[in-house]
């Protein structure tokens, strides 16, 4: 068996793996798959010419809620039947084999939406992978829920008490409090170094954001009783499309650690929220999409989504993945405040 860096799997694992979850079959590869920001992401290729993803469940300090694998598992088992997943063929949701939770699906076939619009489709094409990714959408929202709120364990049955109003300014108040790399500056440091620099917001920014939290945190109640499955991470680089027969499809959308049950428009202010980066066609195919494939919006759900967003933007900025997310991020805030 061959491993690429840092990739070797421990002895409980790697037995797990030929034993339980993948019986019958021989591993010749294994290798770390990036963009795995919370957990540990190997891609596991057989003998046999089959490839699978291994996902181990790490420790997170994020202060967007997460899933354990058990509750993931349930959540793709559930959305299999109407919405493109990934195909799990093993799991061992508590670590009892392997010392960690793990889940291993069959490996899907397709790029990511941000890499096809990196790309720098035609119009034409835009709108066809808009269309694509907004129907798939509303396929999601599609799935109801018995109440709103986050889910405790694999039933999927939102505790009555469950967030269905979460507290917006109480939140962004964490994320500035508990912020690593984007955690805002002082101002000995802002007058240091950048903020480009820092990655992090200026105090009169952090301010800002804590203003605009409290000025829409009413319009979160207007959802508050929405019972629809939510993915919560609905961006392009969780979305994997493929072009086949000359059209654009969604191959499966990933990374269903924050899902929860409520409005739909947590999800469409997540898919547009760097949507002055994507081509004007994809947002206007996306719409259409949604619409055409039976998703209600509301009259003012630009705004309304947009505040959402606010939830995952006071997390990006707080704690960025990288100095280009973190950039984008301040771009979106600086752009709602003007826009104000």
């Amino acid at each position: 068996m061959t491993f690429g860096d840092h990739a070797a799997l421990d002895a409980p694992t790697r037995a797990w793996l030929t034993e339980r979850a993948l019986p019958g079959l021989s591993l010749s590869d294994v290798r770390l798959l990036p963009g795995g920001f919370t957990n540990d992401m190997r891609l596991v290729t057989t003998r046999q010419g089959e490839r699978y993803v291994l996902r181990r469940y790490l420790s997170s300090g994020t202060r967007m809620r997460r899933n354990n694998c058990a509750v993931e598992s349930a959540v793709l088992e559930r959305a299999a039947p109407t919405v493109p997943v990934v195909d799990v063929v093993a799991s061992d949701p508590y670590g009892s084999a392997t010392g960690r939770p793990a889940l291993v699906y069959r490996f899907a076939e397709g790029i990511p939406l941000s890499r096809a619009l990196a790309e720098h489709p035609s119009a034409a094409g835009a709108a066809e992978l808009g269309a694509a990714v907004g129907g798939v959408l509303a396929r999601i929202a599609a799935v109801r829920l018995p109440r709103p709120g986050p889910f405790h364990d694999p039933t999927l049955v939102p505790a009555e008490d469950g967030d269905g109003a979460a507290d917006l300014p109480d939140f962004v108040e964490r994320c500035l409090a508990t912020g690593g790399a984007g955690h805002a500056l002082t101002p000995a440091e802002t007058d240091a170094q950048t903020p480009a620099e820092a990655h992090a917001l200026t105090p009169a920014e952090a301010d800002a954001l804590r203003a605009l939290a409290a000025r829409t945190a009413h319009r979160v109640a207007d959802v508050s009783g929405h019972s629809r499955l939510v993915h919560c991470d609905f961006n392009p680089k969780n979305v994997l499309v493929s072009r086949a027969g000359g059209r654009w499809d969604v191959v499966a959308v990933l990374d269903w650690e924050q899902a929860f049950s409520g409005s739909p428009l947590y999800d469409i202010g997540n898919m547009l929220r760097f949507s002055p980066l994507y081509p004007p066609a994809f947002v206007d195919g996306f719409v259409s999409g949604y619409r055409n494939a039976g998703g209600a919006l509301p009259d003012d759900w630009r705004e309304l989504s947009r505040i959402l967003d606010l939830f995952t933007l006071a997390d990006i900025l707080t704690a960025p993945p990288d100095a280009e997310c973190f950039a984008q991020a301040r771009t979106v805030l600086l752009s709602h405040l003007s826009e104000e």
